[in-house]
């Protein structure tokens, strides 16, 4: 009795410290057998950690700990491939379709276990989303159809089906041997079992095609050959789309609410996503916190089985979905790879130190293509070893000019080390280009990352000085022993006749809410920032015409960060497009344009405004040769960057002096 008296003092203080705000996101939960101790999942994302033969390394290891050591309560492992590498869809993925990964994995599920989570696998197949130059196979699917950029894949005959089955199912029993908790089946985005279920991608004519019934058949039977090898007892559910939204032919909600109630019997959950015409469920910031939602609703209204919700799902919501009883356990996924610590972070009260996701999706834009994984807001993301922060063994007096992403970044982590720093700002408050960034549509959520670090800088003991110019004379005077500068760039300013005009502005001009004068506004420039500045004008009412010199409009932005989506939304408010379009002259309230054709047309025009990239601010530099011994350039005075380069240049060298 006294043990149990013992616990319910502990329970009672949890609650008082966890007040009411997030009491059901902390409840114990269970997913079959398996109890869990709150109801915040991280969701498998690809991380591109393994090795390139799909083996568990430490990198991997440290990523996950990190995650589990932060509170979640269920850790879903990363897409695993169960036919390695026909079957692969990223570079550097996870295999469990051979012994020989058995280590690795066992060493993984411990990894996580001994923070208190349940650790799962996600069992995995790419389908006709494998690509030939990666995995040297021709792809598969259920039938001959490419995707966007795709190679055909080869539609797989009835005894591959088999042989595909029987992988699933030996990979669930591997699984289970080695020690996780659960597993989860893939059948949602754009994989192979998802391919199955919808009519965009299966035209067969046999028992796996034509209806609803048979395109649920592979999903079906996988769950019961994975059944059949680890038993009723051992957890066992799946993942699948909520719909496929822009696709001709995708899947419904209607016809996803049918396949629950087929595969009911057989599983111990549901996970509800989604996919759209960019291939993708990783929705950018034009898909507001909650967007996947009434999929999920909808579809626990028609099964007796716990339902995981995802979607930008932020821990306010998470906690109204399961007061509601819309959902049973809350997705997490970029949140938890922007802030490790986010549960331990509510229990404590800590709400204001979460670092807050963006939803820019530059992690699966960089993953896709190949490259190193990337989380734009942490910089620890994928290098939780390499970048724990630790004490410098000789204090410097460290001096920042410039309080924008890559400076707050770089006083923050210098000061944790336990430097004496000093940021120095020339403007009102600290943001620098984030500011500006915030302002378009659908951008407002920038300035909580804005937030984030002002109140960072202070609790490391940054001390911040606004409204400072600084000059090298200033800084002769301060003494400092090293010297960062994030002065950030400015605007560049093309070669144009007439360009010089008042009636000419820059884009900084107009996102800091100086006005623009007229009705009719021409952007020049349609990369990130002139598509969005075009996108605010016409928010206001402006008639805006966009000239673009390249042949793609957004073309620095990823297809799965929203490209699409924001040409989209510039054409639903009647924005004039011209792209391989230049400016020649601006003369009177007329520029003149030249296409790509060499053909000139005249547009009548109030306010032009610039939006052709930057250039570095490097003034103090030269001043400060003689000064100070030692000096670093970070962030846009270095060179152009986005929010991830700047922030990760910060870190770096915040770490280095």
């Amino acid at each position: 009795m006294e043990g149990v008296a013992h616990h319910l003092v502990l329970e009672g203080r949890f609650q008082m410290m966890l007040g009411a705000t997030f009491r059901k996101l902390f409840e114990l939960g269970h997913i079959g057998t398996m109890e869990i101790k709150n109801r915040i999942v991280m969701p498998a994302m690809a991380t591109g950690t393994s090795s390139v033969e799909g083996f568990v390394t430490q990198q991997m290891k440290d990523y996950y700990e990190k995650r589990a050591r932060g509170g979640a309560g269920l850790i879903i492992v990363e897409c695993t491939c169960v036919d390695f590498p026909r079957g692969q869809g990223f570079l550097r993925q996870l295999a469990v379709d051979d012994e020989k990964f058995v280590p690795g994995l066992r060493d993984l599920a411990q990894t996580i276990q001994e923070h208190g989570a349940k650790a799962a696998l996600q069992l995995y197949h790419a389908g006709n989303a494998a690509h030939r130059e990666m995995t040297d196979f021709q792809p598969v699917g259920a039938s001959p159809i490419a995707r966007s950029g795709g190679d055909v894949p080869l539609a797989l005959t009835l005894e591959e089906i088999g042989d595909i089955v029987n992988r699933f199912a030996e990979a669930a029993e591997r699984a289970m041997k080695v020690g996780f908790d659960g597993v989860e089946i893939h059948g949602g985005h754009v994989y192979l079992i998802a391919q199955f279920l919808s009519s965009a991608w299966n035209r067969r004519e046999d028992h796996y095609g034509g209806s609803h019934e048979n395109r649920v058949r592979l999903l079906r039977e996988i769950l019961e050959a994975v059944r059949e090898k680890v038993g009723k007892s051992y957890p066992v559910w799946c993942r699948i789309n909520g719909e496929e939204s822009g696709i001709p032919g995708g899947t419904t909600l209607e016809e996803a609410r049918e396949t629950a109630r087929i595969i009911e019997k057989t599983c111990d959950a549901i996970s509800v996503s989604a996919s759209d015409r960019d291939l993708s469920s990783s929705r950018p910031h034009f898909f507001r916190p909650g967007w996947a939602v009434h999929l999920a609703e909808g579809i626990r209204k028609v099964v007796d089985l716990p339902i995981i919700a995802v979607g930008r799902i932020t821990p306010e919501l998470g906690e109204r979905l399961l007061e509601e009883e819309k959902a049973d356990f809350i997705a997490m996924g970029r949140a938890l790879r922007a802030d490790p610590e986010l549960p331990n972070k509510l229990i404590s009260g800590e709400i204001e130190d979460i670092r807050p996701c963006i939803s820019c999706v530059v992690c699966q834009q960089k993953l896709r293509s190949g490259g190193q994984r990337l989380c734009a807001v942490n910089p620890d993301f994928g290098r939780e070893r390499e970048y724990e922060i630790t004490k410098t063994g000789r204090r410097k007096r460290a001096l920042v000019v410039g309080g924008g992403p890559a400076g707050m970044e770089a006083a923050r982590v210098a000061a944790l080390r336990g430097h004496e720093v000093s940021l120095w700002e020339k403007g009102e408050r600290l943001g620098g280009k984030l500011l500006l960034a915030a302002v378009p549509p659908f951008k407002d959520e920038i300035m909580k990352l804005v937030d984030f670090l002002s109140l960072q800088i202070t609790k490391a003991g940054v001390k911040v000085r606004l409204k400072t110019e600084v000059t090298p004379v200033v800084v002769a005077n301060y003494k400092p022993d090293v010297v960062i500068l994030a002065t950030g760039s400015t605007p560049f300013v093309p070669q144009i006749r007439g360009i010089d005009r008042t009636d000419v502005v820059t884009a900084e001009n107009v996102l800091s809410n100086k006005g623009v004068a007229g009705s009719s506004i021409v952007v020049l420039g349609g990369g990130q920032v002139g598509c969005e500045v075009a996108a605010f004008l016409a928010d206001k009412g402006k008639k805006v015409i966009l000239v673009e010199m390249l042949e793609l409009l957004a073309a620095d932005l990823g297809k799965l960060q929203g490209r699409q989506s924001l040409i989209d939304y510039l054409a639903k408010k009647d924005v004039t497009l011209l792209t391989q379009t230049k400016g020649e002259e601006i003369s009177g309230r007329s520029l003149v344009v030249l296409d790509k054709y060499g053909q000139k047309q005249t547009v009548r025009v109030d306010t032009i405004v610039l939006a052709c990239g930057s250039k570095p601010d490097m003034g103090l530099l030269e001043g400060l040769k003689g000064i100070v011994q030692e000096i670093h350039l970070i962030g846009d005075c270095f060179k152009a960057q986005s929010i991830l380069e700047a922030i990760d240049d910060g870190a770096r060298i915040g770490r280095l002096i």
